[in-house]
């Protein structure tokens, strides 16, 4: 699996993009085995009340439905957080309805 990270100009520090790939990478963690590419894409947002940061996941994923989302904060690294905390919940919740039941209702037993 490979994270493509990629930061506009004015977010383009080092210690942003390793900051970044450490959280995806983590928040992926023990998903990594149902996802084909992931890409992060932190940009500069202008709007009326000034200036903020998004941060856009895209997740390529495995006999399953893609993740597409963007979180937009104040700040980039608050953006990056909240996009990974998010993209945890969200492979959890895919992958668990995605997996088979384990155990027969005791109604389906015969008697």
């Amino acid at each position: 699996m490979r994270i493509d990270l990629s930061c506009d100009e004015a977010n383009s520090t080092h210690t942003l993009r390793e900051y970044a790939t450490g959280r995806i990478r983590t928040a992926i963690g023990r998903f990594r085995d149902h996802i084909q590419w992931a890409r992060v894409k932190v940009a500069n947002v202008r709007d009326p009340s000034g200036s903020q940061k998004r941060c856009v996941v895209q997740l390529r994923l495995r006999n399953l439905p893609d993740v597409v989302f963007a979180i937009t904060q104040l700040e980039a690294r608050a953006a990056v957080d909240e996009a990974a905390n998010r993209l945890a919940r969200v492979l959890a919740q895919r992958v668990r309805r995605n997996r088979p039941a384990r155990h027969q209702s005791l109604s389906a037993l015969p008697v």
